[in-house]
This record gives C-alpha cells, structure tokens and sequence, in this order.
C-alpha cells in the first residue's frame, strides 16, 4: 500500500469510526428522550443495554478497522455492524411502540447511509428496502388504524432512504473507480503495464524501512536489454516497444509472488526482492537472465548473438549498502559493471573490493571502506573508470589463471589492477572528460596519477604489495 493510499485509508477509518459512535449516540438519546420516566431502574437497565451493547460494537469496529487488513472480513464486519445498527434502532421503535415515528423513523437513515459509505450504493439500497419494511411492518403492526395521511408520510419516508442509499452510494462507488483509475495511471508504466519509476521508488523507500526494522535483507537487481538501440534501429520503435512489453512479461511471469517487479526507465528493469541474500538474488538473476536468452523473440536474429539478451546487477542491504540511496547506486554500478564485461551475465556489487575487505586485518578494513568511496567519487567525475578498472581486473586474473599463479598473486593482482586507477582522484574532472587532445601540461599531470595513488594505497598494510602495479 501506497504512502497517500495509506493516509486516505485511516482518515476514512477515523471518519468511520467517528460516525459509528455518533449515531449509536443519537440512537440512545432518542431512545431516553422519549421514554416518560427514563430514571427509573427499568428504563435505566434498558439504555445501559443499550449503551453496553453499542460500546461492544465501536470497540470492535476499532479493532477491526485498525488491525485486520482481510477484505472479505471487513466485508462482513461491515455488514454485521451495521445489521446491529439496525436491530437497535428496530428496538428502540418497538419499545415505543410505534409513536413517534417521524422522528424514529429517521434514525433508518443512520445504517443506510453508512453502509453506502463503507460497502457501496447496492448494499446501500439494500438496507434501505430493509429499512423501508421494517417501518412500513412495525407501524402496521402498531399502528391497526393508520390514516391515508400518516401513510403517506411512512412512503414518503422510504422513498427518501432508497433515493439517499442511490445518490450517496453512487457518487461513493464513482469515488472508488477514480481513486483505482487514478492510482493506476500514478502507478503504471503505459506501455509494459508494469510499476512506473516513481511508484518503484516509492515501494524501494517503504521495503528498505521494512527490511531495517524487521532485520531482514532486501536485494535489488537491475535488468537491462543488451544491444537495444541496434535493435530499436533495425527494427523501429514500435517493434522495441513490443520487445520491451514481452521481456517485461517474461520477467513477471518468472518471479516469486513476493518480487515487485518495475519498468525503471529505457531499457531498464528493476526487481526487488525481500528477505533475499546474496547468492539468492544472484540465482534468481541469472534464472531471470536465461529465461530472456532461451526465450524466442521476433527480430532476435539481428542481435550480436543471434539472440535478445539482458544484463543484470545484483546488490543487497545491508551486504552492500545502508541505504536507498546507496543500494540503488550498488545495483547501478553492478549494472555497469555487468555490461562493460561482455554483456549476457549478472554481476554483484564491487565484488573486487568486498572480497578484499574480507582478508584484511580490521585495522584495514577502514582503509578499504574509504577506497569504495574513492572509487565512487572517481566514478562520478569519470564514469569510463569504473567499467575500465572491473574490465581491466576481471582480464587480468584470467590472464594470471593461465600463467598458472597461484590463489595469493592472483588476489593481489586482481586488486592492484582494479586499483591501478585510484589516483585519477586528484586528476580535474574537466581534464579526465576533455573531448579532443591533451597539452603537453595536461598529459604532464595525467601521468602524474599512478604516483598519486601509490601514495594514497601506502597507509595500508595489505595493499603495499600492490603499490608497483599501480
């Protein structure tokens, strides 16, 4: 449920809740008003029933109303709640025994109008044809010898029920259908009939503030279409919208009921993924994945694999981040990352450092918390430098494998070469995204960089061995 769907919920539950206790009240005050000795013990006896059994009814429709969410509960409460308004006003009017019936009967209109508010216009109708009866029938009953005149005034009155029960009831029901209309097109991303970014945000914040207080992780995964402009190019737009409509259809149809799944913008898609680690975010991305490369799409043939393939990145709270803000810029960077190494798989989040901080002394585990944040800060100045240090580390230990080293060196060559960048921090970011040649000053402070980040790497015990590669 929605951030303002939530508010408007508990403000119609106050409203509710409100004129329940008002009209149980209206109900007993006409019941004492018109008694000719309402302090004697047996009337006294008779409105304190009457107050307990009312008190009974608003506590549990407080109950009801805040704790249980069921939809066909609360159906039947409301019915109940009001077929009990019902019967206490039935019981009022026969403990007068039909006298007073303007002012009793309107009291009909109590239950009708709040059945039209809380159940719709045909339960509304319904209880004033209820109500419309058992006026006409307890009047009858009381009333043998009823003038034309005062029989006119009882079906005048349960004209008025029915007419308020079809009028409040339909502009409520006309009130629902927009609220749901408006909601969805909020909502909806038109085109996949998936959640739109902004609803996706909204349920990111609601989840993460879940998982914090339940202590349970929260995965995020980012798809996005490998090769989709050659493909929008190849085959226009309107077959790229269909593209995007099918794979969001695969990608549902293969989720676990608890995934929400979002259409996050372009080409990309967003699942989140509650209570999920690590690795089960990593599976399910790749079950995800493989079920876009086994699947067959029109004008796949055109791709670089003869095929439509996506890209995934895996990022978790709190493996990975402490915040919205920063599990969306892990699932992004790990996006990034997936694509700038081959396109067609899943990768996790600064997999190269967060190994790295699991075989350091604690004393260095700061030092490598402020080297993702380094990394971070190059990133924005120079986004090529992240895909270029992933690309340059993953090579690298490949590299490493066939020239047999072993499990020690290839660590340390994997970080120094994700590190061999790290010194482009104190680089301009003017200079690092300058389009067209470099001055010879210019290139005289970019080969500066590797000095620069031998220097920042020195505080760290573990990573001396890695300052030469850098």
């Amino acid at each position: 449920m929605q951030v303002w769907q939530k508010e408007r919920k508990e403000k119609l539950t106050e409203l509710a809740l409100v004129t329940h206790i008002v009209a149980y009240l209206i109900t007993i005050g006409v019941l004492v008003m018109y008694e000719s000795n309402p302090f004697s013990f047996m009337n006294a006896w008779i409105g304190l029933s009457f107050f307990t059994v009312a008190a009974i009814f608003i506590i549990l429709d407080n109950f009801f109303l805040q704790r249980v969410d069921g939809k066909h509960t609360l159906l039947y409460w409301n019915i109940i709640k009001h077929t009990g308004l019902f019967i206490i006003i039935t019981l009022v009017f026969s403990r007068h025994q039909g006298k007073y019936i303007d002012l009793i009967g309107v009291l009909y209109l109590l239950p009708v109008v709040l059945a039209c508010i809380t159940l719709g216009r045909l339960w509304g109708i319904a209880f004033a044809g209820i109500s419309a009866s058992a006026i006409l029938t307890l009047n009858t009953t009381f009333n043998k010898f009823m003038s034309n005149q005062h029989f006119e005034v009882l079906l005048a009155l349960s004209g008025i029920l029915c007419l308020v029960a079809w009028f409040l009831g339909g502009i409520i029901d006309i009130e629902k259908r927009t609220t749901i209309q408006l909601a969805k097109m909020a909502n909806q991303d038109e085109l996949t009939g998936l959640a739109n970014h902004r609803y996706f945000q909204e349920m990111l914040i609601w989840s993460v503030e879940e998982a914090r207080r339940l202590n349970h992780p929260l995965s995020l995964i980012f798809f996005d279409i490998d090769f989709f402009k050659r493909y929008n190019n190849t085959y226009g737009h309107t077959q790229g919208d269909l593209l995007l409509h099918d794979i969001g259809k695969l990608l549902e149809k293969s989720l676990p009921p608890s995934a929400f799944l979002a259409r996050y913008g372009g080409e990309e898609f967003a699942v989140i993924l509650p209570k999920a680690k690590v690795n089960e975010a990593n599976t399910l991305a790749n079950e995800l994945r493989e079920a876009v490369l086994n699947h067959k799409f029109s004008g796949d043939v055109s791709q670089p694999y003869q095929k439509v393939t996506v890209s995934a990145g895996v990022a978790n709270l709190p493996y990975h981040a402490k915040n919205k803000q920063e599990l969306l810029e892990a699932a992004d960077e790990a996006l990034y990352s997936s694509k700038f190494t081959g396109r067609n798989r899943v990768r996790t989040y600064l997999a190269v450092l967060d190994r790295l901080s699991q075989t350091v002394d604690d004393s260095d585990k700061d030092l490598i918390n402020s080297f993702k944040t380094l990394m971070t800060v190059i990133n924005v100045k120079d986004r090529y430098t992240y895909g270029h240090s992933e690309r340059v580390s993953h090579y690298a230990k490949l590299v490493g494998r066939l020239m047999g080293m072993d499990e020690k060196n290839l660590r340390l060559l994997e970080y120094g070469a994700f590190l061999h960048d790290v010194g482009k921090i104190e680089v301009p970011r003017e200079l690092l995204n300058k389009n067209g040649s470099l001055t010879q000053e210019e290139w005289n402070i970019m080969r500066q960089h590797p000095s620069w980040g031998a220097e920042i790497l020195k505080p760290s015990q573990a990573l001396l061995p890695i300052i030469p590669m850098v």
